[in-house]
């Protein structure tokens, strides 16, 4: 269940108002600004993931997917390949004698 950034800003208001009537009492204050900064924290990673949410729901267009790719016959190797015809050799290969 997400939280509204509205109701984080307005706790966090709240929260640094008791913090300035706290100004006479460290420890009171220095505990209130941790609370700010633990919902500015929240805040910040509720954005986060929102933002990772709406990258997984983007497609990968046709461009995309073909400069990934690349092109459709860029794997095939050539097949023009002429048949040297020796009077001793066996084969294709280097090492047919």
């Amino acid at each position: 269940m997400a939280v509204a950034n509205e109701t984080i800003i307005t706790k966090m208001k709240e929260e640094l108002s008791r913090a300035e009537k706290w100004a006479d009492n460290p420890e009171k204050m220095s505990k209130s600004i941790s609370n700010i900064r633990l919902l500015c924290d929240l805040l910040l990673e509720s954005g986060e993931t929102s933002k990772s949410v709406q990258l997984d729901r983007n497609e990968i267009s046709p461009e995309e997917m073909k400069a990934m790719i690349g092109k459709a016959n860029a794997g095939k190797p050539s097949v023009n390949k002429s048949a040297i015809d020796h009077e001793e050799a066996n084969g294709d290969s280097l090492f047919d004698f």
